[in-house]
């Protein structure tokens, strides 16, 4: 692995970027896919009832979304458990 040095951060980032930005190099679309594999598997979708929700406040907007990011949360614990 190759050793880097650089004499800022803003050189350390924009050559972070760049890295991940290079669409030429062969492992990208690789790593791309190990990342979106791993969120996959540690956060499961949300699974909100289809349609247009209409919220007489923002009180009850809240609670809704609560609702199932708790159900959400359940599922991530039971898969945890097994």
């Amino acid at each position: 692995m190759p050793v880097h040095k650089f004499r800022s951060i803003e050189e350390m980032n924009a050559f972070d970027e760049a890295k991940w930005r290079n669409m030429t190099d062969e492992r990208a679309g690789r790593r791309m896919f190990a990342i979106w594999q791993l969120t996959r598997g540690v956060t499961p979708p949300m699974k909100f009832p289809k349609g247009v929700h209409k919220f007489r406040s923002i009180e009850e907007m809240n609670a809704f979304k609560q609702r199932y990011e708790d159900e959400r949360f359940e599922r991530i614990k039971a898969r945890v458990k097994k």
